[in-house]
């Protein structure tokens, strides 16, 4: 008897050594499939956050998208401040610049947040009809759109913008549009109307671009995305409104496609987190705690709807995210006044 159990010890021993499992932790079938398969959900740690409510360096008031310098500096643009504020990659202040107005170097509303190859700057001026560009100083460079309107160098309270190897995409939000510019900002193509069918739109508010040049476009209060080709060709879409893992709470907020081509979606104030996407819309894991939409605990506050939830990895309102080369993801959690820091985790240890 003792030599059966040392043989079997073995068998089992090389079993799964073969299927390249520690043998000193032996799973079932499902909990190896979830471990080591493809459906296997990506999680992450809480790293670390940095922001409160205020208007001096630091804090902030309805901070709304971060962004990143080829050296690793982070940038998070302030709504209600009217300034753009720069730090280090682990939160240390560095300077800022923006104040309320319209002329050069002055927003009203700064919303989101582009960063080219060159680290040229390059921030929504939401409520000017324009976009404003800067060096890393926060020294003006220049401006584009000509006055609110329709017309190719005019914009409607936009709202999103993408600098890529294919062009630059701006979600021309007012006019129901995605515009497409060279570097040079000379307009290419731009496409969409207003309505709820294939290629049309209904405040669409953030766009993004993956790997071979595919448009990622989302909208306010529809879930999801619609993707194009890069000259505006219509796809396919995907996305449903609810509660469970895969759809989207209304409103959505923005969207981001990391370098492998996964896209991060951020829900509203109603279940606050951020979901994650292959490109053809399967779900792949999720970041921060939302709400008890069944008993609305933790999902009203003084401002409407959403939580107050202020621990470490917990959300209110959060607006934006960005994804840095190391696959960290940065969370603008708005209503907490403040930035989180995320890290990959692989097999139980961060990335």
């Amino acid at each position: 008897m003792q030599k059966k159990g040392v043989l079997i010890i073995v068998l089992v021993g090389l079993t799964l050594s073969l299927i390249n499992v520690n043998p000193h932790v032996i799973i079932g079938s499902e909990s190896l499939k979830k471990t080591y398969g493809q459906d296997a959900q990506l999680k992450y740690r809480f790293v670390e956050k940095w922001g409160s409510s205020g208007s001096g360096p630091s804090h902030f008031t309805r901070p709304h998208d971060v962004a990143f310098d080829s050296k690793g500096n982070v940038y998070v643009s302030e709504r209600e401040n009217n300034n753009v504020q720069k730090f280090t990659h682990n939160g240390t202040f560095l300077k800022m610049w923006g104040s309320k107005g319209s002329g050069n170097g002055q927003f009203s509303i700064p919303y989101s947040i582009g960063i080219d190859s060159q680290d040229k700057i390059y921030v929504v001026d939401r409520e000017n009809h324009r976009i404003q560009i800067f060096d890393t100083n926060g020294t003006f460079i220049g401006k584009v759109g000509n006055g609110r309107g329709h017309g190719d160098n005019q914009f409607d309270r936009p709202e999103d913008i993408v600098l890529s190897p294919f062009g630059i995409f701006v979600a021309d939000t007012g006019n129901n549009r995605i515009m497409k510019f060279d570097n040079n900002f000379t307009l290419i193509d731009k496409w969409g109307t207003k309505g709820t069918g294939d290629g049309k739109f209904i405040h669409p508010h953030a766009v993004d671009v993956d790997s071979k040049g595919n448009v990622y476009v989302g909208q306010l209060n529809e879930p999801g995305v619609q993707v194009f080709d890069s000259s505006g060709k219509f796809l396919k879409k995907w996305g449903s409104i609810g509660t469970g893992d895969g759809q989207s709470s209304i409103p959505q907020e923005h969207i981001a496609v990391d370098s492998k081509d996964r896209v991060y979606i951020v829900d509203g104030a109603s279940n606050p987190r951020v979901q994650i996407f292959d490109t053809n819309g399967k779900f792949l894991g999720k970041i921060g705690t939302p709400c008890k939409m069944a008993t609305g605990e933790g999902c009203t506050d003084s401002d409407g709807p959403g939580p107050l939830e202020k621990g470490d990895g917990q959300f209110s309102k959060p607006e934006h995210v960005s994804i840095d080369s190391d696959g960290n993801v940065f969370v603008v959690d708005r209503g907490n006044q403040r930035v989180q820091v995320f890290a990959p985790i692989t097999n139980g240890s961060s990335q």
